[in-house]
């Protein structure tokens, strides 16, 4: 029995359009069957599709896709499946008139939360003329600009207008 880390990290197929437009199927190890037929693990109400379209299989950690004989064919990323092929984050399956999108959480590119680590640029300090005292770097590079601060401004200024103009209709009704 799988964890709860396991399955959330297990490969998925999301249906973006379709009957079934938004239903994901968790992809386990072993093969799962995608057709219209009663004996489909996934099973897609398109008369596009064959009774037993495309196979998906998870086998280490890979996940291969192959037509199992259907009539319209499976394609994956606009390019027609003849042989297994390995899909990947990210990748659109076709089927009839019915487009998957696969998702696999444990090799995805993107980083895990809470992993990625931002720090701001370090500052050296370097002796100003005397009696000045030092002076941080970024702000004697003749090259670099300072961000402005109109925007900032701005924004606080349209926020207090907002919050005075409620307050003035909330003093309104009361009175």
């Amino acid at each position: 029995m799988p964890t709860t880390d396991e399955i959330g990290l297990s490969p998925l197929l999301m249906v973006v359009n379709g009957s079934l437009r938004g239903a994901s199927f968790r992809l386990t190890s072993g093969s799962t069957v995608i057709g219209r037929g009663e004996g489909a693990d996934i099973l897609v109400e398109d008369h596009r599709v064959s009774r037993r379209h495309a196979t998906v299989q998870v086998v280490d950690g890979r996940v291969l896709l192959s037509d199992a004989g259907s009539t319209n064919g499976t394609w994956l990323n606009d390019q027609r499946v003849s042989d297994p092929r390995e899909v990947r984050d990210g990748d659109r399956i076709r089927l009839g008139g019915v487009e998957l999108r696969f998702f696999d959480p444990g090799s995805a590119q993107t980083d895990p939360v809470g992993t990625l680590r931002y720090q701001s640029a370090a500052r050296t300090m370097l002796p100003g003329p005397p009696g000045a005292g030092a002076v941080s770097a970024a702000l004697r590079a003749p090259t670099q600009a300072l961000p402005s601060r109109r925007p900032r401004r701005l924004l606080l200024t349209i926020g207090c207008c907002v919050v005075l103009a409620g307050w003035l209709a909330w003093a309104y009704l009361i009175f």
